[in-house]
């Protein structure tokens, strides 16, 4: 388990509002990878908001200590947001690793069954570069 903690000094913490959020990944090294990303991203008012991150297997954490309510709002929405953008470039540059990895060849068979329900031929539609179809958006079928 890794754990991370920001500003330890500062005031008493006894009466502070707190939350804990358990945010799910695919794998530990996504979880650990998303800690490490959003680490760099120190707390503004440090003296009134304290956030520990860690990694718990697949699991990342973010526990938040505030002064008031409304900075436990308002930090716990910037993290979300944050996240939200983690999420969704690890979803392009580090997808689920059980997802199946579709081969050239599946995607042929695809592309000609899609053809081939569309009423087309087995080659399908291709735009031409005489100045009838390419640029134009006038499709043509293939000549064979």
């Amino acid at each position: 388990m890794s754990v991370h903690t920001e500003n330890e000094a500062g005031p008493s913490r006894e009466g502070w509002h707190t939350t804990t959020l358990r945010i799910p990944f695919y794998t530990p090294q996504h979880a650990e990878i998303a800690r490490q990303a959003l680490e760099v991203d120190r707390e503004q008012n440090g003296t009134f908001v304290h956030r520990e991150l860690s990694t718990e297997g697949d699991v990342l954490i973010a526990h938040y200590e505030t002064t008031t309510v409304r900075l436990l709002r308002l930090s716990t929405n910037s993290f979300l947001s944050s996240l939200d953008l983690l999420v969704r470039t690890m979803s392009s540059f580090a997808p689920d690793p059980n997802d199946k990895e579709i081969t050239d060849e599946e995607l042929e068979r695809i592309k000609e069954q899609a053809n081939m329900s569309a009423g087309g031929s087995k080659e399908g539609i291709e735009l031409k570069g005489d100045g009838r179809g390419a640029g134009s958006g006038e499709e043509v079928k293939s000549e064979s």
